[in-house]
């Protein structure tokens, strides 16, 4: 996540555990000027998005490219996320703990 973020509102990268895939988290670019921009090198397909991380966050996706990320750092620890209802990964993990 956003390291010069103090809310829980920023760009985020994350690796699925699984596959290697990435999902970026950012602010979905509307300016008609840089769709077509990008558009002019590599078509925007139906179904796609694009989405805008700052350049600040040019560290962690490199972290996440070379896999020198911390599996399992997260902004918050466990139970405190500002928003807990909404902090699925502590859900998920006591899901974890109640089946063992």
């Amino acid at each position: 996540m956003d390291p010069d973020n103090p809310t829980d509102e920023c760009p985020a990268v994350f690796v699925d555990p699984d596959t290697g895939d990435f999902y970026m988290q950012g602010e979905t670019v509307t300016d008609p000027e840089i769709l077509a921009w990008i558009n002019s090198d590599s078509r925007i397909m139906p179904g796609e998005s694009v989405v805008r991380l700052p350049h600040r966050m040019a560290a962690i996706i490199l972290e996440a490219v070379n896999g020198t990320y911390e599996r399992g750092r997260r902004r918050f620890p466990a139970g405190q996320h500002p928003r807990p209802d909404e902090d699925v990964r502590t859900r998920l993990g006591q899901a974890d703990a109640d089946v063992r």
